[in-house]
C-alpha cells in the first residue's frame, strides 16, 4: 500500500512541476481561440457588433515570419475581449523577453482628452490605412477635420492569430471609423501631449512583477498593437504588452535565449524566422560589397540638409566631374545649397560653386560631420561621403555615406542592441541587420534618391551610439552571413519586446 501511495505522490509532484514551468523550461504555449475564427486563424467581431467585413485582400509576402508562442509558462486561450484584458493585465506570465519593462504596460485617458487628442490625429493618416463606414459600407476617403467629435467607444473589431489588432472601430458623434494595422492603430491612439493637452502615465511592468514599477508619460505612438480595452466610466483604461511590431526577431527574447536558455545566435535565428538557411551574402549572386546610406538631418526626421559641414581627419580630396579642392586635416568644408547650386567654402572661404554632385575621399577613411548630432555627438563615418542637391526639396542637399556592408554593421550593431545583451544576441542581432540591408540593398527602395538603406528607423539606424568590442566581435564572427528563405534574401523584421506572441507579418503590414 505505500508503494502505490508513494507512486501517487511521485506523480502529482511530476504533474505540478511541468505543469507551473519555470525560467529554464523550454516548453512554448499556442493560443487557442474556440470561436470568432476566421481567415487565416483570425479573430473576428464584425458580425457580432454589426458591422460589414472590409474588402482587403491579404498577401503573405513573409511565410517566414509566422505567428509564435513566446510563453514559457501558463497558458492563454482567447474567447473574447475579456480574455485578451486577463492575459494583457497578467504581468506574471512569463516569456522569453519578460525582462523589459515594456512586457505589460496600461493607462488610463479620459474620453474627452482622449478625443481631442484623436480628432487631431485621424486626418494626418493616409487614407489607405482608415475607413469611413458610410450607408454600412466602408469606404477610403479624405477624413475631415474634427471627424470623431464626442469619442463614444473605442472597439477592436479584429486581431491577428497572435492576438495583435488588425482592425480597430473608433466610434465617435460625428462618425465611425475603421483603423487597419498596427502601425496606425498605435499613432492614432497616441499620447502625445500636444495632442492630449495633459501628462498621461503609461505604467510599465517586467515578467514576474506583481505590480508596475516603472513609469514613462505621453508616448506619441503606443508601444504595441497588442493591447486590449475597457472603457471604466468615463475613461478608457488600456492594458498591453511589448514594444515593436511584434514580428520577426524579439532583441529582448534573443537576450534572454542567450543568456538563461543557453542558446547560440544560429539557434535563436532559427526560433524567430522559420524554414531559413544561413549563408554568406558574398558567395550570392548580384550581391556587391558597399552600400549607400542616406544620412538624416540631427533629429533623423529628414533627408533633406539646410547646410553640410564636414571635418577631415586626415589628408582628404574633394572631387567631382571637373573639380579636385585637396584638403589636410582639420580642414572644415561647408556646403551651402542655393538658386539650384551648391556653393563650396573651405576654413570659411568661398572655393567653387557646382550643380553637380560632390565626393568627399579620405586618406584614413574617416570623417566628422559637425553639421549633424547623434547619441554620442557629432558623428564619424568610414567610407566616402557624397553631397548631392536634393531632388524633393528647394535648396536643400542630401548627404549619402558609402562604406563597406561589414563596416556600415559595425555603426548599426550598437545602435540597435545594447552591448550589455550578450555576445550570441548581438551575433543574431548582427544576422538580423546584415540580411535586413542586404534585402534593402537589392529591392532599391531608395534607388532613385542615389541610396540604398537610411539611417534611421525606415531602415536601421546607424551611428547613433559609439562602437563597442562587444558589438564588433560579434560583426567580425558573423562575417557575411545572412538568412534566407528559399535561395533569396528575407526580410529580416526585428522589434524590441514581446508580449509572449509573435506576428506573422501579414497581420502586421
Amino acid at each position: 500500500m505505500k508503494k502505490y501511495i508513494l507512486s501517487f505522490f511521485t506523480l502529482v509532484i511530476m504533474i505540478f512541476y511541468v505543469g507551473c514551468g519555470n525560467k529554464k523550461s523550454s516548453t512554448h504555449y499556442r493560443p487557442s481561440y474556440n470561436q470568432n475564427v476566421g481567415r487565416d486563424g483570425r479573430i473576428s467581431y464584425f458580425s457580432k457588433y454589426g458591422y460589414p467585413t472590409p474588402d482587403v485582400t491579404y498577401t503573405d509576402n513573409f511565410p517566414y515570419l509566422r505567428d509564435s508562442s513566446h510563453l514559457t509558462n501558463g497558458r492563454f486561450i482567447g474567447k473574447s475581449e475579456k480574455d485578451f484584458i486577463m492575459f494583457f493585465r497578467n504581468s506574471k506570465m512569463q516569456g522569453y523577453g519578460d525582462n523589459s519593462s515594456y512586457w505589460r504596460w496600461t493607462y488610463e485617458i479620459d474620453s474627452s482628452d482622449y478625443a481631442k487628442s484623436i480628432n487631431k490625429v485621424l486626418p494626418t493618416i493616409n487614407k489607405s490605412f482608415v475607413f469611413t463606414l458610410e450607408k454600412n459600407r466602408w469606404v477610403r476617403k479624405p477624413i475631415k477635420s474634427n471627424p470623431v467629435g464626442r469619442l463614444k467607444d473605442i472597439i477592436v473589431l479584429e486581431r491577428g492569430k497572435s492576438g495583435v489588432i488588425t482592425y480597430l472601430l473608433i466610434k465617435g458623434s460625428n462618425g465611425e471609423y475603421l483603423l487597419r494595422g498596427e502601425y496606425t492603430i498605435r499613432k492614432v491612439l497616441g499620447l502625445a501631449k500636444y495632442n492630449v493637452g495633459k501628462k498621461v502615465e503609461l505604467k510599465l511592468a517586467k515578467g514576474g512583477d506583481r505590480k508596475y514599477t516603472s513609469t514613462k508619460y505621453n508616448p506619441p505612438l503606443l508601444p504595441s498593437g497588442f493591447f486590449a480595452i475597457e472603457k471604466k466610466g468615463g475613461d478608457f483604461v488600456v492594458y498591453g504588452g511589448g514594444f515593436g511590431h511584434g514580428s520577426g526577431m524579439s532583441q529582448y527574447g534573443a537576450y534572454d535565449l542567450s543568456k538563461n536558455y543557453g542558446k547560440n545566435f544560429k539557434e535563436i535565428l532559427n526560433f524567430y524566422y522559420k524554414d531559413i538557411e544561413i549563408k554568406n551574402m558574398y558567395s550570392l549572386p548580384g550581391v556587391g560589397r558597399e552600400i549607400r546610406i542616406g544620412l538624416t538631418t540631427s533629429n533623423m526626421s529628414s533627408l533633406n540638409h539646410e547646410v553640410v559641414t564636414i571635418k577631415t581627419d586626415a589628408k582628404s580630396d574633394l572631387v567631382n566631374s571637373w573639380m579636385r579642392i585637396t584638403l589636410k586635416k582639420g580642414d572644415e568644408v561647408k556646403i551651402v545649397p542655393k538658386s539650384s547650386k551648391m556653393y563650396v567654402y573651405i576654413n570659411g572661404k568661398k572655393r567653387a560653386e557646382t550643380k553637380e554632385k560632390v565626393e568627399l575621399r579620405s586618406s584614413n577613411n574617416r570623417f566628422t560631420i559637425t553639421s549633424i548630432r547623434r547619441a554620442h555627438k557629432n558623428p564619424t563615418y568610414r567610407g566616402t561621403l557624397e553631397v548631392k542637391l536634393s531632388q524633393t526639396a528647394s535648396s536643400r542637399l542630401n548627404l549619402i555615406n558609402e562604406v563597406f556592408i561589414e563596416d556600415y554593421l559595425l555603426q548599426v550593431v550598437p545602435s540597435e542592441m545594447p552591448r550589455s545583451f550578450g555576445i550570441e544576441a548581438l551575433k543574431a542581432q548582427a544576422v538580423a541587420a546584415r540580411t535586413y540591408a542586404l534585402s534593402d540593398y537589392l529591392k532599391g527602395r531608395y534607388r532613385a534618391q542615389g541610396f540604398h538603406v537610411t539611417d534611421n528607423t525606415m531602415s536601421q539606424v546607424y551611428n547613433n551610439t559609439h562602437e563597442n568590442p562587444e558589438t564588433r566581435e560579434a560583426v567580425k564572427k558573423t562575417y557575411g552571413l545572412v538568412m534566407l528563405y528559399k535561395g533569396k534574401p528575407i526580410d529580416a523584421k526585428y522589434y524590441s519586446t514581446s508580449c509572449g506572441f509573435g506576428a506573422s507579418a501579414v497581420t502586421v503590414w
